[in-house]
């Protein structure tokens, strides 16, 4: 009995000393979750598809003379036609994020088959309007913009930002009548451009976006006589509304890595 009274006392004060060394070890905690922070930092290049809606606007006069140079009679002309297509291109860029604000810089180049002709005419009832109608042909063969982008960031990965700058690209077509053929014609053109998109991140390097512009290319000027007495004197000016999609993928990885606990 005593030596049970003995071996019972001994084994209490081995979970005692036990019990007290284990309270003065470290406690275990599991490591926190490392998860990666994406950035709109950096160079991206991409690819986009879209669909034009065109407007061609040709005015000027038509002056109907006479071999004695008297009774000449100055009638106005006017023509509108849809220069309507699809384009396809690619875009290059950098941005640079400052918390939620994005700002950056964006070239591209695109190639269109918007087509039209319509018929440039005096008004209906005007003196001297006989012989003062011609067709003219538009054509937007390529064009391209070089803009500045300015956004916000309502989440870290969609971006909604303004953009605009220079615009430029080269307009042809034709201009035809009878019993003279007034010409071909083709201008390289530069005006403006301003729009909005959304783009939206997708992992740590691509990108979607939808994006709408609009794009002034000013005008392109035309004349012709026939026999040194009738005269037409003409300019077009070309509006476009552009719609698109595009795919960027941007170069290099997440900014930084943070603990999640």
């Amino acid at each position: 009995m005593k030596r049970t009274l003995i071996a019972s006392a001994a084994f209490a004060s081995l979970l005692a000393v036990a019990s007290a060394s284990a309270a003065d070890l470290p406690a275990y905690t599991k490591a926190p979750a490392v998860a990666a922070v994406f950035s709109w930092t950096g160079p991206y290049i991409g690819l986009n598809l879209g669909y034009s809606w065109g407007r061609g606007a040709t005015d000027g006069t038509y002056t109907q003379g006479s071999a004695l140079a008297v009774n000449t009679v100055v009638t106005p002309i006017s023509g509108r036609a849809d220069v309507n297509g699809f384009i396809g291109g690619g875009q290059l860029g950098y941005n640079w994020q400052f918390g939620s604000w994005v700002t950056g810089l964006e070239g591209d180049i695109q190639f269109s088959n918007e087509r039209a002709s319509g018929l440039v005419a005096c008004p209906v009832g005007a003196v001297g309007c006989a012989g003062s109608t011609f067709t003219r042909d538009y054509k937007l063969d390529w064009f391209g913009t070089a803009r500045g982008r300015i956004g916000f960031l309502p989440a870290e990965r969609i971006l909604l930002y303004a953009t605009g700058g220079l615009a430029y690209g080269n307009f042809s077509g034709s201009s035809w009548t009878l019993p003279m053929n007034i010409g071909t014609w083709s201008s390289l053109q530069a005006g403006w451009t301003v729009g909005a998109g959304v783009e939206a991140a997708l992992g740590y390097n691509w990108s979607v976006k939808f994006e709408y512009l609009y794009m002034d290319l000013g005008k392109v000027g035309g004349s012709s006589a026939i026999n040194g007495l009738n005269r037409w004197v003409f300019d077009t000016k070309f509006t476009d509304s552009i719609a698109r999609v595009g795919l960027n993928y941007k170069f290099g990885g997440p900014a930084a890595v943070v603990a999640r606990y």
